[in-house]
């Protein structure tokens, strides 16, 4: 039997009745980020701090912390603990890392006594962990986090689409976040990319790619002015994250609803992080396809006038050339 403190496993039973093929999985709740640190079943707090662990080491030093667990059941609980690094979602929100991933910051420089605890019910436990900084870390802000993860409790079974049966198997998956700044020179640096925008019905979205380039946890913002001749001139806000780890990686997102049927000009974005100030543009030129088709025909019908009325300009200008040129050769003509 498999034991339920190593993790979630996907259960895919085959069974066929008739020419039914009836599939049960387990949907294990795991997968997504623990950011919480107390749901009211399950708690993890730092001993001596309100919300999250901080921390500041050199490299290769070493300190010595503790958590408290709380079990608010009425029964004991056996529950995995682990740790794991931290993560910047594209969204800009912070998020724990997954069991399984790879571990290279504070989730491989923690350690603990042993990978599960048992709390009883209705009380607490203290989880002491030791953090370890390898000899040689580049300075900055490092972030992880220390995981408490019950046994997965088997839901109820439903059928999908009459033929498919899925069960909901849930995991309680808590966390309370590492925050680590090894010592060194501080690098605070943020990159834009190229701004983008793209039209969608009568709404304009525009796209703004950031990446934390320094060492330093920074938590920019933006905001965007649009001027355009048709009299769209309008601020915006770009959405904001909750944070960037250093190398994360993110989008913002500003949009513009009710945006005019015709945009010709011109987007700034104006982006303030820890880093300083920085500026990126872009043009905007759009128009409905049948305005634009229309457009064309009247221009096409314009250029096709002016070639018209050149040609009928130039076979004037011979005519009255010609005329001119016989007059002038018709005295001649009555002398000889």
């Amino acid at each position: 039997m498999t034991n339920p403190l190593q993790g979630p496993r996907p259960c895919l039973p085959l069974r066929t009745a008739m020419t039914t093929v009836v599939l049960s999985v387990a949907l294990l709740a795991s997968s997504g980020p623990a950011v919480a640190v107390d749901n009211g079943a399950l708690g993890i707090r730092p001993a001596n701090e309100a919300d999250f662990f901080h921390f500041s080491l050199f490299p290769g030093a070493a300190l010595e912390a503790t958590a408290i667990v709380t079990n608010h059941s009425q029964s004991p609980m056996t529950l995995l603990d682990y740790p794991v690094d931290g993560t910047s979602t594209p969204q800009g929100a912070f998020a724990l890392a997954n069991q399984d991933d790879p571990r290279p910051g504070v989730g491989g420089w923690v350690h603990l006594d042993a990978d599960h605890i048992t709390v009883a019910g209705n009380a607490e436990l203290k989880v002491n962990f030791r953090i370890s900084v390898p000899a040689g870390t580049p300075p900055g802000d490092y972030a992880g986090g220390l995981i408490i993860q019950s046994p997965p409790v088997q839901g109820q079974t439903t059928k999908v689409n009459g033929d498919t049966a899925v069960r909901l198997d849930v995991i309680q998956r808590q966390g309370v976040r590492i925050y680590l700044n090894v010592a060194g020179t501080a690098v605070k640096s943020l990159q834009h990319g190229d701004m983008s925008w793209q039209q969608n019905g009568d709404a304009l979205t525009f796209t703004l790619p950031l990446k934390n380039t320094g060492n330093t946890i920074l938590h920019p913002s933006a905001n965007l002015d649009i001027s355009s001749w048709v009299g769209a001139n309008t601020q915006l806000t770009f959405d904001t994250p909750e944070s960037m780890l250093p190398g994360a990686n993110l989008d913002l997102h500003a949009k513009l609803t009710q945006a005019p049927l015709i945009q010709a000009g011109n987007a700034e974005a104006n982006i303030t992080s820890e880093a300083g100030t920085g500026h990126v543009g872009t043009t905007i030129n759009y128009a409905p396809w049948p305005l634009m088709i229309t457009g064309l025909l009247l221009a096409l019908a314009a250029l096709y006038g002016s070639w018209r009325m050149v040609r009928f300009v130039r076979r004037a200008r011979r005519a009255i050339a010609q005329v001119s040129a016989n007059e002038r050769e018709a005295p001649q003509s009555a002398v000889s």
